[in-house]
């Protein structure tokens, strides 16, 4: 008898013990960031979407770029609906959270000009591309769709005569431009988590 209780005392540390480590209702994602050629050892996007995703207490975040190497590997044909669910139920996780960037770069424009007086100059971070976000559980596609966020950096106002894009003063030292793209992914990643929290709570 005492040692029939020893085992059910066992079995419901363990039960106890595995809804500790994984209470009930905790979503879990998968998470794959394709970055924009060339690829750039300074994006912070994946880090900074797994700190904003994970934010709520009741989701949980496997970075897939951190498996490279482990087998199965995340599937060539990675637009292809049956091919992410195959691998990501293998891989285990309720959803696959993908980001592909297509670009990230940074342009200096005209934003607006009085004729014969002035013309002002701006310097604008853009990151461009696609989130797609998939249902694991029930092989479905919640959500395929582009994205683009935009940053405004320095600005210049120049006289009609001077009318020079490249002026020296809407350039950015390389510090400065680190920082200024870190600001740049940081707003998308807070754009893309609020759309996957959305998608996981049925809008």
């Amino acid at each position: 008898m005492k040692r029939l209780h020893v085992v059910i005392a066992v079995v419901l540390l363990l039960a106890f013990g595995s809804a500790w480590a994984m209470p009930n209702g905790t979503r879990s994602i998968l998470l794959r960031v394709i970055p924009a050629p060339p690829v750039s050892v300074d994006s912070k996007l994946d880090r900074l979407l797994i700190q904003d995703l994970t934010r709520k207490e009741d989701v949980r975040v496997q970075d897939v770029n951190a498996r490279e190497g482990v087998e199965p590997s995340f599937p060539e044909q990675y637009l292809d609906l049956d091919s992410l669910v195959n691998w990501g139920q293998e891989i285990g996780g309720n959803y696959l959270m993908l980001v592909d960037v297509s670009s990230e770069r940074i342009e200096r424009r005209k934003s607006f000009s009085l004729p014969l007086i002035f013309h002002k100059y701006e310097t604008v971070g853009i990151i461009e591309g696609e989130f797609r976000f998939v249902d694991l559980r029930h092989g479905k596609l919640l959500s395929a769709e582009p994205f683009k966020v935009e940053e405004r950096g320095a600005q210049i106002l120049q006289a009609s005569m001077d009318d020079d894009i490249n002026d020296p003063a809407l350039h950015l030292t390389a510090v400065r431009k680190l920082e200024f793209m870190d600001k740049l992914e940081a707003k998308l990643s807070k754009q893309l988590t609020r759309r996957a929290h959305s998608l996981m709570s049925g809008w």
